[in-house]
């Protein structure tokens, strides 16, 4: 099964390149435009990994990552930004996000192994758990 990935970016140019990548790799992919909908989905529907922007209009990508976590805790969630400071890689890390890219994307290859290390961590989890309830 392959697992599904919510993609938030204000920018369709980026969604459109993640959507069209992942998917190739053989992710089921969503995206959105705003982080609104993205909670509406998130809670909704199950996914297994986000990417949200950090900059976004209406909600920081740190606010959405947090509102995430507090609805499904267990998505992982990889941000991604173009304007990177130490402090920002902090908050993310202290909110619960498992990675973090910066943009411009040099290469959506290195995206793709980011994606599916957190896909393999995942299925490494859901092993382990099936296995201690086989016990």
């Amino acid at each position: 099964m392959a697992h599904r990935i919510l993609v938030v970016d204000d920018e369709q140019e980026i969604l459109a390149a993640l959507d069209t990548h992942l998917s190739l790799i053989g992710y089921e992919v969503k995206t959105c435009d705003n982080p609104e909908e993205a909670l509406n989905l998130i809670s909704i529907e199950k996914f297994h990994i986000a990417l949200l922007d950090i900059n976004m209009p209406t909600m920081t990508g740190i606010e959405l990552l947090r509102k995430i976590k507090q609805i499904k805790p267990t998505v992982q969630v990889i941000m991604i930004t173009a304007y990177s400071t130490l402090e920002k890689a902090i908050d993310c890390w202290e909110a619960g996000a498992s990675d973090y890219i910066l943009k411009p994307f040099a290469d959506l290859d290195a995206i793709g192994s980011i994606v599916n290390l957190t896909s393999e961590r995942i299925r490494r989890w859901e092993d382990a758990a099936k296995k201690s309830i086989r016990k």
